[in-house]
């Protein structure tokens, strides 16, 4: 099996479900995988599952997105020689037809279409899976006992010795296969979590402010920030003791003073 199909083979056996997978069609062509859920020892539901999980997706580009969807359910689902290897692998089995649920899953779904993709897959009884879902699920729940699925041990791997080094992780994620979008929404994702916040209060002064500068904040907009979600009744008064206290603070402030005089009106002087 391809290492996608590996992936989500593993899931659904760690789900609890009974899966047979490489099945062929009197054609010698792929059917897919199927996942049967057992209630005692009746099989209660099966799912025939498709997956297409390519880097980048073409199914958002075209034009036609109707007829695209229709192609692709009757090609992995509707087609006779798929029907027939499913309905041969499960007619030792009292199930009924309509207990069969078919599932696609797709890698790289675009957010600009994601809902209106799984919308016209759902109208031909379709339900959608994105795989990144899936991976992260496995990757989640991955422990440090050893497997032997060479699939399953490379995500172990890269789990436990890549993602959990900080500084390889950076590397990562400032790379070219990450557009100045995508590092800006996994930031956002980063400073919502309460715990990921809480661990600025051993950055440094120069980090910080390297931050606030980068943040392109206003001037009015800084000062409301200070004064609605950082400073309270206590740490205000002693803030602007320590703002006043800065020479470039008290510079600022007298030639301000200066300019106001030398401004002053004829009327007033006499």
């Amino acid at each position: 099996m391809s290492a996608e199909k590996e992936i989500v083979n593993y899931w659904y056996n760690k789900k609890g479900l009974f899966t047979i997978n490489n099945i062929k069609t009197s054609s010698n062509r792929d059917a897919g995988i199927l996942a049967l859920k057992f209630d005692n020892d009746r099989v209660n539901e099966v799912f025939h599952i498709e997956v297409s999980c390519s880097l980048t997706n073409n199914i958002a580009e075209t034009t036609n997105l109707d007829k695209s969807v229709s192609a692709i359910v009757n090609e992995k689902f509707d087609d006779k020689k798929i029907l027939d290897a499913v309905n041969n692998h499960i007619k030792n089995f009292s199930i009924q037809k309509s207990k069969i649920k078919r599932i696609m899953i797709l890698g790289a779904v675009p957010k600009s279409r994601k809902s209106e993709i799984i919308r016209k897959f759902n109208e031909k009884d379709v339900e959608i899976i994105e795989f990144e879902n899936i991976l992260y699920d496995v990757l989640e729940q991955l422990d440090t006992q050893y497997y032997k699925n060479d699939i399953i041990r490379t995500l172990q791997l890269a789990k436990f010795l890549l993602l959990s080094e900080p500084t390889k992780l950076a590397k990562l994620l400032s790379n070219d296969a990450f557009t100045s979008n995508l590092r800006k929404e996994f930031l956002t994702n980063i400073l919502n979590n309460d715990e990921i916040v809480k661990e600025f209060r051993k950055t440094n002064v120069e980090r910080l402010g390297a931050i606030l500068k980068s943040s392109g904040l206003k001037a009015p907009e800084l000062a409301e920030m200070l004064e609605n979600n950082v400073l309270n009744k206590k740490t205000r008064k002693a803030f602007l003791n320590s703002l006043m206290g800065q020479e470039a603070t008290r510079k600022g402030i007298s030639k301000q003073k200066r300019v106001k005089k030398v401004n002053v009106s004829l009327g007033k002087f006499f």
